[in-house]
């Protein structure tokens, strides 16, 4: 691989947002050398600097759930990718807590101390890897 062909790709790949996802290395090698075995044998004559590719950041946050046991929206869940960890929690309108979660998979199903919210709006607040803080509401029906 020829020095402008390297420096092109370096360039072309170093304008990606990188974090600490996907890494990938350039390594250019010499002309192949023919060997009296039939194989070719090639010498490393440099490495690039290894260069780390995020997946895109998404998320998605609904707005309304149902917890009526019909098997449909009834956890209200945080989707995304792109991070890592995230924290959310969800208050009633007099200011309690109803739910927490440090966890992408762990959902509210719609209950405080074991028993039926009610319907209403409820608060939530998003932390996402220490970094983003998002809040919001989420309406909860029957």
């Amino acid at each position: 691989m020829n020095k402008i062909l390297t420096l092109i790709l370096i360039l072309f790949l170093n304008n990606f947002y990188c974090q600490t996802f996907s890494k990938y290395r350039i390594v250019a090698h010499s002309n192949p050398i023919y060997l009296a075995t039939d194989t070719f044998a090639t010498e490393v004559v440099s490495f690039s600097n290894t260069i780390e590719i995020q997946d895109p950041f998404t998320l998605y946050i609904p707005t309304v759930f149902s917890p009526d046991g019909d098997n449909t929206n009834d956890v209200f869940y945080i989707k995304g990718n792109g991070f890592d960890e995230l924290s959310f929690e969800i208050y009633n309108r007099w200011g309690q807590q109803v739910f927490q979660s440090d966890e992408l998979n762990n959902g509210w199903d719609g209950t405080y101390l074991n028993q039926p919210s009610p319907i209403g709006t409820y608060v939530y607040q998003l932390k996402i890897e220490g970094l983003i803080t998002k809040a919001g509401t989420i309406t909860l029906i029957r």
